[in-house]
């Protein structure tokens, strides 16, 4: 099960005169296999070879429902381990600022990423193995 998930973060920006706060936000595909409950996380590279998967047959339409509807009735037993992506991925963000502020000469001082819970799941898309009817 593949899902579009999208984080926001609160930046709070050191200035000359004083701090700022900004919203930041990012969209990941994550994908998972297995049951929810205990969810076996792909990496980059599996999602990505997932994302080039190209269908090889249709499937009835009864079963294509019952999927739909139990891949979205999981998501609750996803979103602790959603949110805690979006704890890694503020950990990230804060680096990545340090970085090029200090490339640049920048303050660096007072600066801070705070991720923002609930990680939104704004598409989910459920990938059969081939021949399952």
């Amino acid at each position: 099960t593949l899902l579009l998930v999208r984080y926001r973060f609160h930046l709070t920006l050191p200035g000359r005169q004083e701090k700022r706060t900004v919203v930041a936000e990012d969209a990941r595909m994550l994908a998972y296999r297995g049951r929810a409950d205990e969810p076996e996380w792909l990496t980059d590279e599996e999602v990505t070879e997932l994302l080039a998967a190209q269908p090889d047959a249709n499937l009835l339409p009864e079963l294509v429902r019952r999927q739909a509807e139990r891949a979205i009735d999981d998501l609750d037993a996803l979103q602790d381990a959603l949110d805690a992506r979006g704890g890694e991925l503020a950990e990230e963000l804060h680096a990545a600022h340090q970085r090029v502020r200090g490339v640049v000469g920048a303050t660096r001082r007072g600066l801070s990423v705070t991720f923002q819970p609930r990680a939104d799941v704004i598409g989910v898309y459920v990938y059969l193995p081939g021949g399952a009817r």
